[in-house]
């Protein structure tokens, strides 16, 4: 079991994540990522795509938090999550450093919440 990241307010599921260019294979620090089942798409910082020089693939509509409408691009990346590696993952980024993992990725696992001992489990079957 992962423990809960206890410097959120309430502590929240964060796992690792590394980002890499899903073609030229460089890769960003580690990160943590918190799951977040009310995201639709992964988020990743804009300063990785910047650091890592990967191009939009084009364009989508996305509501934020508040319910306003955005058009952002988008770009596939490699996601290493804890052991799990995740290629050609669709993101949209955002100018914090917050990286938040989506039902795009959430979906692709069996993730076990236990908030009564603030830990979680993330396995792949």
């Amino acid at each position: 079991m992962i423990a809960y990241d206890v410097s959120f307010d309430p502590p929240a599921p964060v796992v690792d994540v590394t980002i890499i260019h899903s073609v030229a294979g460089m890769k960003s620090e580690i990160l943590r990522g918190k799951l977040d089942s009310g995201a639709d798409v992964t988020v990743i910082p804009d300063w990785i795509i910047t650091e890592l020089q990967i191009s939009p693939k084009g364009y989508i509509w996305v509501r934020s938090y508040d319910g306003s409408y955005f058009r952002r691009a988008f770009y596939y990346v490699t996601l290493l999550v804890e052991e799990f590696n995740l290629p050609f993952i669709r993101c949209i980024t955002t100018n914090s450093n917050n990286l938040l993992l989506g039902r795009n990725v959430m979906n692709r696992f069996i993730i076990t919440l236990n908030g009564k001992n603030l830990t979680f489990e993330i396995k792949d079957s």
